[in-house]
């Protein structure tokens, strides 16, 4: 009814402006269902709105004061509608504008017997419905067995038609098939080639060397399996049709494809020849081992002709699910590894009737029915899984250890994946920006070409994404994970950020250093102008300084939401609409979440009756259908068209000190929600430290938080380059805080943001440049050559390490936001150790040189014989 009257009146006044000649004219022609279809839909306008409210408000007044109402009583409802129900609907207007203005009330209607059915003809209905159903169910097959909706409903016609109705049962079944399509699927694979294992062995003995490995013979086996393409171009070529085609035994692709064996086998190719058969020189090496692989096709039946060459059909990619091994998931663990016992042999502990089969992802194959096996160390009770050992703590309760070492994780209730699945999905998400959602929907569409109906889900993805990051970081800690048996998924993300969390500290990048991130010492500023000519007092003496180190500091705005109360940052008691934590979820009760007022609130609602309309208008503002559709589409940051919720925020004091100069809220309806996460990294881009900051970015809080990572003088950096460097050089003399950082760090600015600060604030421009040329801080500048070798000055740092880490993680702000404040510092956390491992691999990378092999001919190559 409110959306009815707003839209009346925005109509209304959108013709008042076209009538006086002011609508805008950068906006489209004014038209009524310009402003339906932006408050409601064109659709739903005319079938329920205009049509119902309209008969209300001429013939109606009780329903239009009912409907201007915020609340009603039970008799109210009675009075106005006729009939009391907990909710109306259209439905129930429509109904009651058609019988005169009042709702009917509906009596159950008895159930009637078969045999009265069958007096007045009604039982026909139900037989008719269920020949239907039949058919329906008979074209889905039809369909499935692939067959066209079309020549299903051929064949059904054909055996339904009244022609066909005196035919015997036999005639109709042949006239069925003569409509049946004689196309059918073409097999995307061949079988495994299958011969007597006597009569390959035999071959093997005579063909290479008695020394050959079991691993060499399946070699070669599997390279013919693979390159069924290769041999169906090497057998037509040997098979000449047309006049200048030449019979070849050794073609050029069977040749090829003897290089790339001998290539990989390198020194090892000897066993491919029988004794004193090995030839001298390659190019025949090469020739003798294609008659080999030719003859060995020809054995496996791997060509497309037959022994009077014939053509049969073309090679398919051979299937392997013949010999595809079987699977099972036991303990890695061979004895038992409690230190309190002895390593005693492990027992399978399972009982057979008890041992479940469950679905295994292994290699991006999908493997049914795989039994899972249990290890018990009959001594101490403790148990052995292949991702997990149960074991007694000091006090008799039941922990669980996770092993980095698991070749297998456990991600459902009858689901296992291997660990190059749960790297993928890790590095997925890091990669992509991918959300557990659209992960799921990138691996169930990229593996449903295979034969495989499984389907994995969002829930089992995100587990498979704990669980891995879980073993990485645990690695990098050089420990396993702890944990109390039985935790849910989010109990163990908050327990496992607790324990291998360090606060947001990464200690092994602490201590990193790179020439990227640290430079030598020097006492005086280089000087393109004679740049050999030593700046240094030659009488000096020669003492050994420690490099010269800096880090970056920048936070990126979005958090997670905590509870509403003030200077109460603990997690939420309800993630799923709550605004308070437990304890204030306690303290407030039943009461309304409007400001001080202690009185109770309606069921249903978060406020007091006096406070109902502040409460409709926070479910309006924050409702999904404000949102909606075009609606959403058509929203750009920081824009508030006409038709979207004007929802009042102050603005963040984001260099504020003095918090208690913030608004204050006037509810309590929805949660609140940390301001920014600031992040400590090194210029060469890997992460130190982060953590998160509530309500504004101030300089107290910045140096609280480098207090934090570097409580000690010896642990501090050179310089600490932040964006606003000059107010936490401020806000540090003011606080006396400087007497201790001056000893050991400088405050800078970022090279962009100095740009501004220089012109206006002397002592940034006196005490934070980050690249002074008056020899003040020569650690800061270095002589670099350009391409046509010319000498200039650069920045011996990257101070916008921070901003290029932020833009990179602004790219998890849709999925963050969302979630919880305990997944939210672990998928964060664990986010930025992975990228961390990342950065030092590609500087581990650039020290190598590249190499690139090439799979060289022969000296004498290539004659065709």
């Amino acid at each position: 009814w409110s959306k009815y009257v707003e839209c009346n009146k925005a109509i209304k006044l959108g013709k008042s402006l076209v009538e006086n000649g002011k609508w805008a004219e950068d906006l489209p022609r004014f038209n009524e269902n310009l402003i339906i279809e932006v408050f409601i839909g064109k659709s739903a306008w005319h079938a329920n709105y205009t049509k119902n409210f309209s008969a209300v408000q001429t013939k109606y007044p009780d329903m239009v004061d009912w409907l201007e109402s915020e609340t009603s009583t039970k008799e109210e409802d009675v009075k106005v509608w006729g009939v009391y129900k907990k909710d109306y609907v259209f439905s129930d207007l429509k109904e009651l504008v058609d019988n005169g203005g009042k709702l009917k009330v509906k009596k159950k209607k008895k159930k009637h017997s078969s045999s009265e059915d069958e007096g007045t003809g009604k039982g026909k209905q139900p037989q008719r419905r269920s020949l239907l159903l039949i058919c329906l169910g008979l074209v889905s097959l039809l369909e499935y067995l692939g067959l066209s909706l079309l020549w299903s409903l051929l064949c059904l016609m054909s055996a339904v038609l009244p022609v066909s109705a005196t035919l015997p049962l036999y005639m109709k079944l042949l006239v069925f098939a003569i409509f049946l399509p004689l196309a059918a699927a073409v097999p995307q694979t061949q079988a495994f080639p299958d011969i007597p294992f006597k009569v390959f062995s035999a071959f093997v003995e005579n063909t290479f060397s008695s020394e050959v490995s079991l691993a060499t013979v399946l070699l070669v086996l599997f390279s013919m399996t693979e390159n069924t393409e290769l041999l169906n171009l090497h057998a037509r070529q040997q098979i000449p049709e047309f006049d200048g085609e030449n019979r070849t035994l050794a073609t050029g692709w069977i040749r090829a494809f003897s290089r790339a064996i001998m290539h990989k086998m390198k020194r090892d190719v000897q066993a491919l020849f029988l004794e004193r058969e090995f030839p001298p020189t390659r190019y025949h090496q090469v020739t003798k081992l294609s008659t080999k692989l030719d003859a060995f096709a020809k054995l496996l039946n791997l060509t497309p002709y037959d022994d009077e060459n014939n053509f049969k059909t073309k090679l398919l990619p051979v299937s392997y699910d013949a010999i595809q091994a079987v699977q099972t998931l036991c303990p890695d663990s061979m004895f038992c590894m409690n230190a309190q016992c002895d390593p005693r042999a492990l027992l399978q502990a399972t009982k057979t009737t008890d041992i479940p089969l469950v679905t295994l992802i292994k290699d991006n194959t999908v493997y049914q029915d795989v039994p899972v096996l249990t290890g018990k160390c009959n001594t101490c009770d403790t148990t052995y899984h292949a991702d997990h050992e149960r074991f007694k703590d000091g006090h008799g309760l039941w922990n669980k250890c996770y092993l980095n070492s698991a070749r297998y994780l456990k991600v459902g209730q009858s689901t296992w994946v291997d660990r190059k699945f749960s790297h993928t999905v890790l590095s997925g998400m890091y990669d992509f920006h991918a959300s557990a959602a659209a992960y799921t929907q990138f691996w169930n569409d990229s593996t449903s070409v295979n034969s495989s109906d499984f389907q994995i889900t969002r829930r089992q993805i995100w587990q498979t994404f704990i669980q891995e990051s879980v073993r990485m970081v645990a690695s990098t800690r050089k420990t396993n994970l702890e944990l109390r048996e039985n935790l849910n998924i989010n109990e163990v993300t908050k327990e496992a950020y607790s324990i291998l969390g360090n606060t947001g500290i990464l200690e092994d990048a602490k201590d990193h250093a790179c020439s990227q991130c640290s430079q030598p010492y020097k006492a005086n500023a280089d000087s393109i102008v004679n740049t050999n000519v030593a700046h240094a007092d030659p009488n000096a003496m020669d003492v050994d300084y420690a490099p010269v180190k800096m880090v970056v500091l920048d936070g990126i705005v979005m958090g997670p939401v905590h509870c509403a109360y003030e200077k109460c940052t603990a997690d939420l008691k309800n993630a799923r609409g709550g605004a308070f934590c437990n304890e204030h979820e306690i303290l407030f009760g039943n009461n309304c979440r409007v400001g001080t007022c202690q009185n109770t609130k309606v069921d249903g609602t978060q406020a007091c009756r006096q406070h109902q309309s502040q409460w409709r208008k926070y479910k309006l503002e924050h409702s999904r259908s404000s949102m909606a559709g075009v609606r959403r589409m058509l929203q750009r940051p920081t824009e508030n068209l006409p038709w979207q919720p004007n929802v009042p925020r102050p603005a963040r004091p984001h260099d504020n000190d003095d918090e208690e100069d913030e608004t204050p809220r006037t509810h309590y309806f929805g949660p609140s929600r940390f301001y920014c996460v600031e992040t400590i990294c090194a210029p060469c881009g890997v992460v130190i430290a982060w953590t998160k900051f509530d309500k504004s970015e101030s300089p107290t809080k910045i140096l609280n938080f480098l207090g934090s990572v570097y409580p000690t003088a010896d642990s501090r950096p050179n310089y600490i380059c932040i964006d606003k460097a000059c107010k936490v050089l401020r806000t540090s003399i003011a606080n006396k805080s400087w007497d201790t950082w001056q000893k050991t760090s400088r405050f800078i600015v970022d090279s962009y943001h100095y740009i501004n600060h220089r012109t206006t604030d002397y002592l940034c421009r006196k005490w934070c440049n980050p690249a002074p040329l008056n020899g003040s801080a020569p650690n800061l500048v270095k002589v670099a050559k350009d391409k046509n070798g010319k000498l200039y000055l650069q920045r011996a740092f990257n101070t916008q390490a921070c901003e290029q880490l932020n833009a990179w993680l602004g790219g998890f702000e849709s999925i963050l936001k969302r979630m919880t404040s305990g997944n939210f510092d672990w998928f964060l956390h664990a986010m930025l150790v992975y990228h961390t491992q990342q950065v030092i691999r590609k500087q581990e990378q650039k020290k190598k040189p590249v190499q690139i092999q090439e799979i060289g001919n022969e000296e004498e190559d290539e004659e065709e014989e």
